[in-house]
């Protein structure tokens, strides 16, 4: 089980990667995902702005580095459970299961090659990494879907801030959540990140992915609505490009991307045009 370490050694007087360099790697991390699914017949697909940027880019949007994919909870479920077993090259699985200290309910897989050093969250010994969501069943209509999903989704936001290292608004707008953070800061940090991950398992497998009409990262639905998905825009798929290599996306992309941001083919205004990933990347 792996544990916190300090970053200062591997990152004193050494050049941190670029953002076309954090982009590479990213891709490869992906490309190896996608062949090992190929193989075991576990079903992915890119989601949320990497599926975005595969359709209006093909490829990364310009101004992002990262890369969502997700999984149907059947498929993830065997794809952890193979990685508990094997070993890719140069790949490592972090969740809370393979490392204790590790702050996401979601799992990333992580080149071993380099290490993050975050602004404001410990590192745990991550490296560059890819995103994987696991998809769970929510219910037969969207409202539904939305009572269920609503209280993990209070149970995120504490935990997010049970693991920060001092309190920061970053990305939040809203009068109201600026007012409550600092408390809801406190609180979280008080109690600490395992009683609301613990909360958040219990909450989690209500219901079977395979007969639910709707379907979402349950463990982290941090857009609401917008990222509850109808199961059938998710059960097949196509290939598409994505930089040099070609990966699933959903069949029905259209409706998903509607669904996530409206007119997705429209670029948002330049001052918008940031990542929202507040760390430095470093080759060991």
């Amino acid at each position: 089980m792996k544990k916190l370490i300090n970053v200062e050694d591997h990152t004193m007087n050494r050049k941190s990667l670029s953002t076309q360099e954090i982009k590479d790697i990213s891709l490869e991390i992906l490309k190896q995902i996608a062949d090992l699914c190929e193989e075991q017949n576990i079903r992915y697909f890119l989601l949320g702005g990497t599926l975005l940027g595969a359709i209006r880019h093909k490829g990364f949007i310009p101004w992002d580095d990262d890369i969502d994919i997700m999984m149907p909870r059947p498929d993830y479920d065997r794809f952890l459970e193979y990685l508990y077993n094997h070993k890719l090259p140069n790949l490592t699985l972090f969740n809370r299961n393979t490392c204790k200290d590790y702050p996401y309910m979601i799992s990333r897989m992580s080149d071993d090659r380099y290490i993050l050093e975050f602004e404001n969250e410990d590192s745990v010994g991550m490296g560059v990494f890819v995103d994987i969501y696991p998809m769970d069943g929510m219910g037969a209509t969207l409202e539904e879907a939305l009572r269920y999903g609503m209280y993990n989704d209070r149970m995120s936001s504490f935990c997010f801030q049970a693991t920060r290292k001092h309190f920061a608004i970053e990305t939040t707008k809203s009068k109201f959540r600026k007012a409550v953070k600092f408390p809801v800061y406190l609180l979280s940090k008080a109690i600490g990140k395992d009683f609301f991950m613990n909360q958040i398992e219990k909450h989690t497998g209500k219901y079977d992915y395979e007969t639910s009409e709707w379907v979402g990262d349950l463990i982290w639905l941090s857009g609401g609505a917008n990222e509850i998905f109808k199961r059938e825009w998710l059960d097949d798929y196509i290939m598409a490009p994505f930089e040099q290599y070609e990966f699933r996306i959903p069949k029905e992309y259209d409706a998903v991307l509607k669904h996530l941001f409206g007119d997705y083919m429209k670029l948002p205004p330049e001052k918008d045009r940031i990542g929202h990933h507040y760390y430095k990347a470093y080759r060991k």
